[in-house]
Formats: structure tokens, C-alpha cells, sequence
């Protein structure tokens, strides 16, 4: 986690402050328990899915503030929020065919002497 947290934060341009570091970590552990169920029930998020919990906590950071609205208007500028992690479905569906392709049991040949 704590790459992911270093990556969070150069990305958001944030220095180290504890009380910034405890609520990434919030973020990042609640999103990578959403990333988990989404793949399967999953205890831990693989590697290769860790962009997925970056990306989602800095939109997550920078929702701080709108939690729970769908949308933001002010002097003409609208915002609409969507869940997380529907931006990166695709990339989890292609993850799970992949894995699941991996799983596929090979029929073999059986011979009695």
C-alpha cells in the first residue's frame, strides 16, 4: 500500500502530512475492497489492477467535499460524478476472461497397460 500511497500522492502534488497520509489510506482501502468484490472476492488487489486504485483515489480525493451527489453546477460549469470504478470495467472484465483462461482445466489421454 505504501507505493500506492506514494503514487497518490506525487500524482496529487502533496507532501507528507499525516493527517492527508490517513485519509488516502482510507480511500485506497476502501476502493481496493470495491476493486476486490468487483474481480471475484478477490483478498488482495493484483498487481497489475493497482493503476485502477490510483486512479480512483485521486478522483476520490478531489471529490472531497460532493460526496454523495451525482452532479455540481455553478456559473455555467457542471460536474457529474460517476461511481469509481465504471471508468475501469472493461479493464476489470478483460482481467477476469484472462484469469479465467488461465484456469481452463486441459483434457489429457489416459492409457491402461
Amino acid at each position: 500500500m505504501d507505493d500506492i500511497l506514494a503514487e497518490v500522492k506525487r500524482s496529487l502534488e502533496i507532501e507528507s502530512d499525516e493527517k492527508l497520509d490517513s485519509q488516502l489510506k482510507d480511500f485506497i482501502n476502501r476502493i481496493s475492497k470495491q476493486l476486490c468484490v468487483r474481480l471475484g472476492f478477490l483478498t488482495k488487489v493484483p498487481d497489475d489492477l493497482n493503476y485502477i486504485v490510483v486512479e480512483c483515489a485521486i478522483k476520490r480525493f478531489n471529490r472531497k467535499g460532493n460526496e454523495g451527489m451525482a452532479s455540481y453546477a455553478q456559473e455555467g460549469e457542471t460536474i457529474s460524478y460517476g461511481n469509481l470504478l465504471d471508468e475501469f470495467m472493461d479493464d476489470i472484465v478483460a482481467y477476469k476472461e484472462n484469469e479465467k483462461s488461465k484456469c481452463v482445466p486441459r483434457r489429457g489421454v489416459m492409457t491402461v497397460i
